[in-house]
């Protein structure tokens, strides 16, 4: 099976490999053995204040090339450690609710694009990614145009995949630690509906037209990613996708508001391991900038020592 999974799917499928083995012993920890990446390019944060837990905050990238994964002993050890997992989703959710989230309030897709953009989008299905015009309008007919969208991303990758989010539940379920989601799924597909549908379709036809620069522009955010340059991450994101950038606050900035209470209500009372989206870490209005702004210290600290 693909791995091909955005966090949607992951949130969907991760927990069917997540066995109840029995709980693995966990070894007590210093901090202090906590190497600090003095220049802040790091993937892994530490998070104190007096009065409160101290923390861990890890920014995955929800799907990448196995030549680019690296989930090293200290991340386990540091999720071993938690009390709860604070993930952007948490929890199964109902694969029937989910199917009519997904879908169209009425019509089918045929209705949403132009005659051209759906000959622009049937033909590239066809002879780009080998599904012919029947199995495309069955398989996304009735579905919400942004899964067209997440269709043809799924394709920036080869077969050969791996998922940080995936793995951190695996290793959540079977050491018998809570999973937290700091969002409902519910609310992660809403922030596609807040999208204008004319901007929409644009996005669509644009990744269509795009799609060789686009595959090549994953790649090398890949590569950054893998080497932690994470000053580098948001200049390329705005660089490669512009028009998903011009809704940073509803992908981004909004939410991170949002999840600061309950993160901050979650160290009152237990240690957390924090495993979101790099891109909510960094920059202004990232989870790093509003939890200092909030009196916390954040440490970058190396995931390999």
């Amino acid at each position: 099976m693909k791995r091909h999974f955005s966090l949607l799917w992951a949130t969907l499928f991760a927990f069917i490999s997540c066995s109840s083995q029995a709980t693995e012993q966990v070894i007590e920890e210093d901090k202090n053995t906590d190497v600090v990446v003095e220049d802040g390019n790091s993937l892994l944060w530490r998070i104190e204040k007096d009065g409160y837990q101290t923390a861990y905050m890890y920014g995955t990238m929800h799907i990448i090339e196995a030549e680019y994964y690296h989930f090293t002993d200290k991340m386990t050890e540091k999720i071993k450690n938690s009390d709860a997992i604070i993930m952007e989703v948490g929890g199964m959710p109902n694969p029937i609710e989910t199917l009519n989230l997904m879908e169209l309030d009425s019509g089918d897709i045929r209705s949403i694009f132009s005659n051209e953009e759906m000959r622009t989008i049937v033909e590239f299905f066809d002879k780009k990614l080998g599904q012919d015009p029947d199995s495309f309008f069955k398989m996304y007919g009735k579905m919400k145009p942004f899964f067209i969208l997440q269709a043809i991303s799924q394709h920036y990758f080869s077969d050969n995949t791996e998922s940080y989010d995936l793995d951190i539940m695996s290793i959540a379920g079977q050491n018998e630690i809570p999973l937290v989601g700091l969002e409902t799924l519910e609310q992660q597909l809403g922030f596609f509906d807040a999208i204008p549908q004319n901007k929409m379709n644009e996005m669509i036809i644009g990744s269509i037209e795009d799609f060789e620069k686009e595959k090549k522009s994953t790649a090398k955010m890949m590569k950054i990613y893998s080497e932690q340059r994470v000053d580098k991450l948001i200049p390329l994101m705005s660089k490669q996708s512009p028009e998903m950038m011009e809704y940073s606050d509803i992908f981004l900035y909004d939410r991170n508001k949002a999840w600061i209470p309950k993160i901050v209500e979650e160290m009152k009372t237990r240690k957390i391991f924090i495993a979101v989206g790099a891109a909510h870490l960094l920059g202004e209005g990232g989870l790093i900038d509003l939890l200092e702004k909030e009196g916390f210290t954040l440490t970058a600290i190396s995931t390999d020592a």
